[in-house]
Formats: structure tokens, C-alpha cells, sequence
């Protein structure tokens, strides 16, 4: 923004009347100014100053009445810079030329007089938290779900390298300026990668800078591919994850001849828990669904008495526990849990990040209990695909997907294919988790494609039972950036 800024301040002071403190007040006194401006034919007052009042017309500045000057409720800063005062009070950016928001998809400038309402400042899409968990309201159908904010986050952030205009404001405004952490891999227990697979005829079409870009910041690994098939992006999904996630591509999506570009992130783990739960110990249990429905589920059971992997949190509303993952390298994994004492679809809807920062707050350790826990917890293993393009276009991202309104001119130059237009086709995000004694397993791949055209701490229980429905989080424990999160509402059953 401050760039653009700076620029659009250079031309738009061309127009703008200087040093008129010290002119003369008379009858349309912008006629002599030095330079001059017209008188305007109408009385559309865009700015005022305390020499008088300015309107445009002809996309040139022009003088009002004979000089005094009324004050204007509905002035901003941004009219010298080429911008609109946006209706709303809405704030979406600060910089240090004031505040700004986005309206019909354009930067638009905060008025002076603007009071902002409580629901205005409540945008729950600029919030990192808030948008980590969107898409289990967008998708609260009750059902098993799993999915990597980060790894969608990975794929925004690498979209908007490349986009300008109104396409950059859409995917800005539904992330933010977010800065994204940069983890290193471990062989077969911790795998993040981006990638870019550009069919060849269009790579010369793909800016240099834009690739570099993705290398510098995102560690992009770069590949050059016919694109007869899918194999060969396929195999590179499967690597990553660990072999979790296969052939989230068709082979018929990579042969359609407008086909340009795949860009991927790719996440996963394979934690084991600082604890192990005991296979022996594991057996049948009661579970109860969000419908009412009773099930019999593969319940784990461990008995906690010292340390600090397991951490808990009870009040009259939820339950919780986190344990950590993978002890012994960094960055620290944990799991948490948390159960509703009511309807999870019902609190997944009322979600918020200060409930979650709550929990935190007085999460207890075993130990700071002084007293022995007894985990139940369901095993559960599924995958899950969200909506993602749906999802997506519902937070406000849409011109990206349109093949006439995307501007994604950073990424591809705009006379490929024919002078036809390069967009987002589609995008896909599959995830997959296996919740077992052992630990955790789980992946994620988020894919785009492009072508041309409350209280203080609670009582200490002896025993914390999970046997309703819940919903999960897997984090880094120090940072608290959210890698997975999912809900489960029905866990694997014992007869399977």
C-alpha cells in the first residue's frame, strides 16, 4: 500500500492547490490562483480547505463559491490520493497516511468523522484465528472433518505474490497481512513444502520474479511438466505427506490444453505421544452422538500421574485436554481437545478466539493438580475434502475465480495463450488424520489450478471421559500457529 500510495501522491499534487493560505478570498477565487482553476458549474463539494471549497470536474480540480470554506463530515485523506471515502467505518489497514478499508472491491479511505460501530470493528476474517476456524462454520454439517489452516494460508499468501488490483484487496482482506512462519522439515515426521508445477509451452509465460518470489519467501520447489498426466504431481503429494495423501490430481484436469499451472502446499505429521496410550487398555466404550444416537467406540484409555504432556480445563461448559507430540524436536506439536457439554454444532457456530485463548489460560498441568487423570478418548481415522472454492468465494474471494475479472498479472503475463486472461480454475484441499495409541498422523494438500480463460482455573477431576462429540486442534505449541483442526462426531467403532 505504501508504495502505491506514494506514487498516486505524486500525480494527484499536480491538481492540488498549494500555498493558498496566503491568496486573496474573492468571488471564485481559484481563477487566480496561481496556477489557476476554473469555477465549477456545479456545487459538488469533494474537499475543502480553509481557503474554500474544491470540487472535479473533467477530472480536474475546480473552485467553489466566493472562498469560505464549510466543514465537510464526510472528508478523508484519501480523495487527494486518488481514492474514494468509504460509506462504512470498517478498517481493514493503517498506514501512515490514515486508515483504510475495501469497498465494491477498491481501496477506499476512512472518513475523518468516522465513529467506528461495534459490529463494524468486529471484521472476523482479519482475525488469523478467526479465519483458522471458518471453515469448520462454513461446513458444520455434523459430520467428521479435518483440514490444515496453514496450508490453505501457504497457498493464499503464494496467490497473492501474484496478484494486483482488486484481486490482491479480495485475498488481502480475507487473510490479512499475515506474516507466515517458515518450518524446517524432518524426515518422516515433519514434512511442509510448496510447489509450482508449470506445463512447459507456458513457463516462459510465468514471471521470473514471481518465481523467485515463491523460492525466497515460500522455499518453492519449481517444476516444469508436460502435463500428459498427473503421475508426476501426484508423486510429489504423496512424498510430502508421507505417503497419507494420494492422487488428489486427475489426469483428465492436467490434459485440458488451458491448463497452465498447479501451485501446491503440502503438510503433514507423524507424531508420536510423549505418553503412549496402551493398546491393552484400549476396549469398548459408550459414545453419544450430537442426534442423540448411542454408539460403541474404540475407546483409549491412560492414566496421567506426573509430568507435564497432558494438560486439562473443565467449567461448565467444555472440556479440554492438550498432549504434547513429538518430544524431542522442534518445533513442539500438541494436540488439544475440546467437548461441548451441549451441542458441538451449536458451539462450533459461536466459536470464537477468545474461548480458545481462555482455555489456555488455565489449562492445568497433572502436575499443578496434584492429582492422578485417567484419559478416555476415541480413536478416529477419516479424511475430508473441503469446498474450498466455495468456501473461498465466500469470504469475499471472488474476482480470482473469474477468467475476465482476475489480474493475476505479477504471476503469468497477460498476452498468453493469445492475449487470453490467466485465472483460478479451481482449488482443492484434502486432509486426512489417524488418531490412534501411537499418535498422530495427518496430512493436508491444498491445490489451486490455473488456466487460461469466564472463571479461574476449575476443580481437579480424576477422570476426563470423551464421549461426545469434540473438536480437535493440532498446533505449534509455543507459537500457536494451527496446522489442523477438525471435528469428530462419530469416532471409529469397535466392531471395525
Amino acid at each position: 500500500m505504501k508504495n502505491f500510495t506514494l506514487f498516486l501522491l505524486g500525480l494527484v499534487l499536480t491538481y492540488v492547490p498549494t500555498c493558498l493560505s496566503q491568496m486573496n478570498i474573492i468571488r471564485c477565487y481559484s481563477e487566480l490562483l496561481k496556477p489557476s482553476y476554473p469555477c465549477c458549474k456545479n456545487d459538488t463539494i469533494v474537499y475543502a480547505d480553509k481557503i474554500g471549497d474544491w470540487g472535479v470536474e473533467d477530472g480536474k480540480w475546480c473552485g467553489i463559491g466566493n472562498g469560505f470554506s464549510k466543514k465537510l463530515d464526510n472528508f478523508c485523506f484519501s480523495i487527494l490520493l486518488g481514492y474514494h471515502c468509504c460509506q462504512s467505518c470498517e478498517i481493514v489497514v493503517t498506514d501512515k497516511d490514515g486508515n483504510w478499508g475495501i469497498e465494491n472491491g477498491k481501496w477506499c479511505g476512512i472518513k475523518d468523522s468516522c465513529i467506528p460501530s461495534e459490529n463494524e470493528t468486529k471484521n472476523p476474517m482479519r482475525d488469523d484465528t478467526n479465519f483458522d476456524f471458518a471453515f469448520l462454520k462454513m461446513e458444520n454439517r455434523k459430520e467428521n472433518m479435518v483440514y490444515s489452516p496453514l496450508s490453505i494460508k501457504y497457498a493464499l499468501k503464494m496467490l497473492e505474490e501474484g496478484a494486483v488490483n482488486n484481486t490482491f484487496s479480495e485475498i488481502n482482506q480475507a487473510i490479512g497481512n499475515i506474516e507466515l512462519p517458515k518450518y524446517t522439515s524432518i524426515d518422516e515426521r515433519l514434512s511442509i513444502a510448496n510447489g509450482i508445477f508449470i506445463k512447459d509451452i507456458y513457463f516462459e509465460n510465468v514471471n521470473t520474479e514471481y518465481i523467485n518470489t515463491l523460492k525466497e519467501k515460500y522455499d518453492a520447489e519449481i517444476q516444469k511438466d508436460e502435463f500428459e498426466n498427473a503421475q508426476n504431481v501426484n508423486q510429489w503429494v504423496s512424498d510430502k505427506t508421507f505417503g497419507i495423501i494420494r492422487d488428489i490430481i486427475k489426469d483428465e484436469l492436467v490434459k485440458n490444453p488451458s491448463h497452465a499451472l498447479i501451485l501446491i502446499s503440502a503438510l503433514a505429521i507423524d507424531g508420536k505421544w510423549a505418553v503412549p496410550f496402551k493398546v491393552y487398555d484400549t476396549m469398548p466404550d459408550q459414545f453419544y452422538t450430537d442426534d442423540g444416537e448411542k454408539i460403541k467406540v474404540t475407546m483409549m484409555i491412560k492414566k496421567e500421574t506426573s509430568g507435564s504432556n497432558l494438560s486439562y480445563y473443565m467449567d461448565d461448559n467444555v472440556t479440554a485436554i492438550t498432549m504434547d507430540l513429538n518430544d524431542d524436536i522442534t518445533p513442539k506439536i500438541e494436540f488439544m481437545a475440546i467437548m461441548p457439554n451441549e451441542n458441538l454444532s451449536e458451539f462450533i457456530k459461536n466459536l470464537t478466539k477468545e474461548q480458545i485463548q481462555h482455555i489456555d489460560r488455565y489449562l492445568t498441568t497433572v502436575e499443578e493438580g496434584k492429582k492422578d487423570i485417567v484419559l478416555n478418548i476415541p480413536r478416529f481415522e477419516f479424511e475430508y475434502g473441503l469446498m474450498l472454492k466455495k468456501d473461498l468465494m465466500g469470504l469475499g474471494i471472488n474476482g480470482i475465480f473469474d477468467e475476465q475479472k482476475a489480474d493475476l498479472s505479477r504471476m503469468v503475463n497477460r498476452d498468453v495463450n493469445n492475449g487470453n486472461n490467466f485465472y483460478i480454475a479451481d482449488t482443492i484441499h484434502k486432509a486426512k488424520i489417524e488418531f490412534t495409541e501411537n499418535g498422530v498422523k495427518a496430512a493436508a494438500v491444498t491445490s489451486t489450478q490455473g488456466f487460461f480463460a469466564l472463571s479461574g482455573p476449575p476443580f481437579s477431576p480424576e477422570a476426563i471421559i470423551f464421549n461426545k462429540p469434540f473438536m480437535f486442534i493440532i498446533r505449534d505449541k509455543e507459537a500457536k500457529n494451527i496446522w489442523f483442526t477438525g471435528t469428530v462426531y462419530k469416532p471409529n467403532l469397535w466392531e471395525k
